[in-house]
């Protein structure tokens, strides 16, 4: 069964957010998501979105709209949608890099193949190994009176991960875990994300101190391309090591194993390339023994959705997962009806293709 693509197009929105989000790459009152659009001969439409930071991944909202335009549109154009792998090439060669490009599309593509096949996208990825996703929430970078309070609502709203943003300055880092340990309990699990905030001897030194409070893992400590500080946190602490900026790509996941420099991946769909490369790491972790989470760079709903896809299909991510983040953070979504959360937890949608409904209206805000 085949659809051939007749359009492709992508458009850009700034959502404002709620309050100010910061970490210890950049702050921001606002983000930049593309929306893409893909439109088969035979009318069926399907959606794609990433909210890339450019401090992150060096993509923003509107070079993704600019790539998608003017790169990937005429090499896509003509072609069938299930022919993922080939897309896939087509898109890298037209330009080099823009993982989250690259991802937006993927997205449609997906979106598309399972309202073709009237089946929800995890059926394509796998199939539905888990029909709820654990959530965990981050709280980001904030005075100490809103952090313990965002994380007692996170709490009371069924969140049994809390993943706090640290990496500026190692005083201020150990103040915030230790009240916030101090204000929830032993109970709450406590995940910390340094965003390449520091060096590996003030790493070592920090996070030496911290897992006196006792830390499921610590995500991404040093710089990206520092590998062998990862590895040498790895073997030096007791509490796990998660790789996120180190990882863009399955060649990524493979020289982190070599050199065993972490115990897991925060897999983010939008910063790889999409669910179909998302699917090649978890395989590349899995041949290693290592698991997985899956991220939020501030997608709302549309790309939210492909990432509880991803989950859904995946057995080895089954650690929580921070990927229903930018719903909640921004001040409207894309998506008509909220996805449903009981718990702690999100349901797998099962409609066809990402089982979402677009809402169109917000195009015109």
């Amino acid at each position: 069964m085949g659809a051939k693509i007749k359009h492709v197009e992508a458009m850009v929105l700034d959502m404002p957010l709620k309050k100010q989000w910061k970490i210890s790459l950049y702050q921001a009152a606002a983000r930049a998501h593309a929306v893409v659009r893909v439109t088969t001969e035979e009318g069926v439409v399907g959606y794609g979105e990433v909210a890339p930071s450019p401090a992150f991944m060096g993509e923003t909202g509107h070079t993704v709209a600019l790539v998608i335009n003017k790169y990937y549109a005429p090499v896509l154009e003509g072609q069938d949608v299930f022919d993922i792998e080939m897309l896939h090439n087509r898109m890298r060669y037209a330009i080099y890099g823009n993982l989250a490009a690259r991802a937006a599309v993927d997205m449609a593509l997906y979106d598309i193949m399972g309202k073709v096949l009237k089946v929800p996208v995890h059926n394509l990825l796998g199939g539905c190994y888990r029909n709820k996703v654990d959530l965990s929430w981050v709280v980001g970078m904030q005075d100490m009176e809103g952090s313990i309070e965002e994380a007692k609502w996170a709490v009371a709203s069924g969140y049994k991960v809390l993943k706090l943003k640290v990496g500026i300055s190692p005083e201020v880092d150990y103040k915030l875990v230790s009240t916030v340990r101090k204000a929830l309990g032993d109970k709450v699990v406590l995940r910390l994300d340094a965003n390449q905030g520091y060096d590996f001897k003030t790493a070592y030194r920090l996070f030496q101190r911290l897992e006196e409070f006792d830390l499921e893992s610590i995500e991404q400590p040093v710089e990206r391309w520092d590998t062998a500080g990862m590895a040498a946190l790895k073997r030096g602490l007791k509490t796990t090591i998660m790789a996120d900026e180190a990882v863009s790509a399955p060649h990524d996941a493979s020289r982190l194993v070599e050199i065993g420099a972490a115990d897991c991946v925060n897999i983010k769909v939008g910063k790889v390339g999409g669910l179909w490369e998302a699917k090649k790491i978890t395989a590349v972790l899995e041949a290693a023994g290592l698991t997985a989470t899956a991220g939020s760079n501030l997608e709302v709903g549309i790309g939210s959705a492909a990432s509880i896809h991803f989950v859904a299909s995946s057995r080895i991510v089954d650690m929580p997962n921070d990927l229903l983040l930018g719903g909640p953070l921004h001040e409207y979504d894309l998506i008509r009806q909220d996805f449903v959360v009981e718990n702690g937890q999100v349901l797998v949608p099962t409609a066809p293709g990402l089982g979402i409904e677009v809402d169109e209206s917000v195009f015109t805000k």
